[in-house]
């Protein structure tokens, strides 16, 4: 019975990018069709019409399997390796790591900044002042 409700919960969530997918193709949106069903998952759950935990069991099982999905785009890498070392290669690597330290660093300040804010507010919040 287990397995049977992880596969309805995997398959509500495949319907949601296939409802997705078509949204894009109809009304030729420049958004991929992945990223319009996850907004219509996001808005099925913060109005209700959809309960979290109705689907928490499919999405964990997604999620051990996440590394797999990377495999072949590792793969592909590989394939375009005379590519990565010429001259456009390793300028497109350069601005790769760049880009990749600026979303580290901003993802960092605005976590502490969050927290910092967070804990400002519990503090001022307490009863007993302290």
């Amino acid at each position: 019975m287990r397995g049977m409700k992880l596969v309805v919960q995997i398959c509500i969530l495949y319907v949601f990018y296939r409802v997705g997918v078509f949204i894009q193709d109809v009304f030729s949106i420049p958004v991929p069709g992945s990223i319009i069903g996850m907004l219509l998952l996001l808005l099925f759950l913060k109005t209700g019409i959809l309960k979290d935990k109705s689907l928490q069991g499919g999405a964990h099982v997604l999620l051990i399997f996440l590394p797999l999905f990377f495999v072949p785009a590792t793969v592909g890498v590989m394939d375009h390796f005379g590519f990565l070392s010429s001259k456009d290669g390793l300028i497109m690597l350069f601005a790769l790591l760049i880009g990749t330290i600026l979303v580290l660093l901003s993802s960092g300040l605005v976590a502490q900044k969050t927290a910092a804010a967070v804990d400002i507010k519990t503090k001022g919040s307490r009863r007993d002042g302290i």
